[in-house]
């Protein structure tokens, strides 16, 4: 077969977990005896309106990356979810290639033009869904001021795209009594809401969710995901609930040690939770040896960052490092006993809760979507009340106070299988659907 894979980044410059999994995939097709290309985003920053892109051939894979810009104001925020450049590159690249089917992994920054143009070459397509962007023009249903979103809805959408920016931003962290007052008289008032971008932003979930039904098949890691898109007109019989696979090659031996070591690896951002870790870690009591690694990097949120080395400053034992690549996360899990995933956002299915569980570290997590299925409270883990510190620290003192306990959970990790199987699965499903297809013409 000759399998497209198209993705919004590929490494080593994009390295985000729907990037390294599709990336994973086209060199695993290859290794298979598979024909895979990939189709991605380097660049929004160029300064011409048309793409331009770049070939390369990676370990059996040709890779295309391509780069384009953004127009200004609404204009940008449609092409975000309708973008013809990508619909464009998405045909030159078919017409050159001739696939036989086409795997999209997310839709951030490729948009829903690449389901609309490969049914208009009659190619099967599959998509997996990675996050809630299909939903949600921030990708993670958490609202401007930090709370969790449960769904779109055109007026809240249009409140959360407005207070990304400072005009609207300020005044309603100066006063929200105010700004729910000024956002409840919109509907009210359409040439107030046109100028908002009211109706843009319905006709966003219009698009998103009509282009979805147009895919031969969804593919959800976790039955939490899969349930949002339900509840939002998807119909289930479209989507496939697959758990990732774990690819154990490169798996280490964990490095005993008689300090209590808890681990974070991930981004320093605020819907990850980090600050509800550090506030948690200085709640801590006992004499009882531990230590907390900190791996990320705060870019974007430098501010958030620096805010959190002041805290952790007081508490000590809290150590701070670089970011690390994917085949760098198994020696880092090795020097862990503990993995805190702390986050604010309905996680879809972390890989690194499964890489840790392989290693026998044990996770500690928040009690929200994807998490809360991997994770199951006093059997091979912890779970604590999102964004609630002193759960958490709860938590961290059972495992201080409780010699026993991280042996316990570490006995009983969750089953997953091999990237080996997760192939296998995919190969099936490409060849169905490509036959399908054939029968059809």
């Amino acid at each position: 077969m000759r399998v497209l894979i198209v993705v919004h980044g590929h490494p080593p410059t994009h390295i985000g977990g729907a990037e390294l999994r599709a990336a994973r995939t086209a060199r695993g097709l290859a290794v298979a005896g598979h024909a895979s290309s990939v189709l991605c985003v380097e660049s929004v920053a160029v300064p011409d309106r048309r793409y331009v892109y770049d070939d390369c051939h990676e370990q059996g894979v040709l890779v295309r990356r391509i780069s384009f810009r953004f127009e200004d104001g609404m204009n940008g925020f449609r092409q975000s979810y309708a973008n013809p450049q990508i619909g464009a590159a998405l045909a030159q690249f078919i017409e050159e290639w001739h696939p036989d089917i086409i795997h999209l992994f997310s839709g951030y920054l490729m948009s829903g033009s690449v389901i609309q143009t490969a049914r208009g070459y009659d190619l099967p397509i599959v998509v997996s869904l990675t996050d809630y962007w299909w939903l949600c023009h921030r990708i993670n249903l958490v609202r401007t001021d930090g709370s969790r979103c449960d769904g779109p809805a055109p007026l809240d959408c249009t409140r959360c795209y407005q207070e990304m920016y400072r005009r609207f931003r300020l005044p309603a962290k100066a006063s929200r009594p105010l700004a729910d007052w000024f956002w409840s008289l919109v509907p009210y008032l359409p040439l107030l809401g046109q100028s908002l971008g009211l109706l843009e932003q319905a006709e966003r979930l219009r698009t998103t969710l009509g282009t979805l039904h147009l895919a031969d098949r969804l593919i959800s890691p976790s039955q939490a995901l899969a349930q949002a898109y339900v509840e939002h007109g998807i119909d289930p019989a479209q989507i496939t609930v697959w758990r990732q696979g774990v690819s154990l090659r490169a798996c280490p031996l964990r490095k005993p040690a008689s300090t209590l070591r808890f681990g974070y690896l991930g981004q320093i951002k605020s819907h990850k939770g980090v600050h509800t870790l550090i506030d948690a870690w200085g709640q801590l009591k006992g004499e009882r040896l531990r230590s907390l690694a900190i791996y990320g990097s705060d870019q974007g949120a430098e501010a958030y960052g620096a805010r959190l080395r002041r805290m952790a400053q007081k508490f000590g034992g809290v150590s701070w490092h670089d970011p690390i690549s994917h085949d760098a996360v198994w020696a880092a899990l090795a020097e862990l006993d503990v993995l805190v995933i702390p986050s604010r956002w309905r996680e879809n299915s972390p890989n690194v809760i499964l890489e840790a569980q392989a290693m026998g570290v044990v996770v500690v997590g928040s009690d929200l979507g994807g998490i809360a299925e991997l994770v199951e409270h006093g059997r091979n883990g912890l779970r604590f009340s999102p964004d609630d510190a002193a759960d958490l620290a709860v938590q961290f003192q059972r495992l201080l106070d409780e010699p026993d306990l991280v042996a316990q959970l570490r006995a009983h990790p969750l089953p997953f299988y091999s990237f080996d199987e997760e192939l296998g699965q995919l190969e099936g499903l490409y060849r169905e659907l490509v036959a399908a297809e054939m029968l059809s013409l």
